[in-house]
């Protein structure tokens, strides 16, 4: 562009008197840095979130523009665009119902090369129902049905939140030299782990506290390996004393063309307003890319 500029700029000083040339060279000039602009904001940084409960998200809404530089849009269901090819990630935050148009929408989306960011309760009890989504995300939950009561660890799937209040649980880091896990993320206090990939021994992992939130227990993959483990969760259980050591807070998954990157925490806006979780997610978006 500026080879461009200085070329009609030495016309005009070498042809002083031919403003007819001299004005087709800035109307070209305009013409190719609309273009230009045009292009940009079309090929923009631009992700699709696709939501039910907007609040929960502002901080991270918030963290993505301002760090990562993006241009975030949130939209509801009913308000989906026709086609996601333009965005360089979905990112789903689905608490209620996640209709079938939707699940097939994001399914063709990842496997054509998109990148979605699945976020805390768009696995849940409720996306038991969908024919697709869970075959997608090689993701098992056992007698939802069940699942607002005390579980056993490895039995059937659980969540817990102890109302307003909510709970506390450890995010454990079990992945440290991955770029989602380290790149410009500070971990808390070390805690003593014990992966569920057995066997497996008690180790020293850093980890971060998820204070007030929502915890979920027994996810069960489907997929064998074919998931990369990044986080797990520790979660002692008041109701039932019982301890939960899963690997499962935190993973990824190369689906087709695209992948898939999973985060349990984030069931309120003080989850993503913690740096350390919000700037993995946007470590995630951003893994080579």
């Amino acid at each position: 562009m500026n080879n461009f500029r200085d070329h009609f700029v030495n016309a005009k000083c070498k042809h002083p008197r031919n403003l007819t040339t001299w004005w087709k060279f800035v109307l070209v000039y305009i013409l190719v840095a609309v273009c230009t602009s045009i292009t940009i904001a079309q090929n923009g940084r631009r992700i699709l979130v696709i939501q039910d409960e907007v609040a929960a998200l502002e901080p991270l809404v918030e963290y993505l523009e301002a760090e990562g530089g993006y241009i975030v849009e949130l939209v509801d269901q009913d308000h989906l665009p026709t086609n996601l090819s333009s965005f360089e990630s979905v990112v789903g935050f689905i608490h209620k119902t996640l209709f079938e148009s939707t699940e097939e929408m994001i399914i063709k989306y990842t496997r054509e090369g998109g990148r979605f960011i699945c976020l805390h309760h768009t696995i849940s009890s409720g996306k038991a129902k969908n024919k697709y989504f869970f075959d997608f995300l090689g993701i098992q939950l056992d007698h939802p049905e069940f699942s607002s009561q005390p579980v056993e660890p490895g039995e059937g799937y659980g969540w817990f939140h102890d109302g307003e209040k909510g709970i506390d649980w450890a995010l454990v880091n079990l992945n440290p030299q991955h770029h989602i896990t380290s790149h410009k993320v500070t971990w808390d206090k070390q805690v003593q782990y014990r992966s569920s990939d057995e066997p497996s021994t008690v180790g020293s992992y850093p980890s971060i506290a998820v204070k007030a939130t929502e915890v979920y227990m027994n996810h069960k993959f489907t997929d064998g390996r074919g998931k990369t483990v990044l986080c797990g969760l520790k979660y002692r259980d008041p109701r039932n004393g019982k301890i939960f050591m899963q690997d499962r807070a935190v993973w990824l998954k190369d689906y087709g063309k695209g992948r898939i990157v999973y985060f349990m925490p984030g069931d309120r806006a003080s989850d993503y307003a913690n740096k350390g979780i919000a700037q993995m997610i946007l470590n995630a978006i951003d893994f080579e890319k």
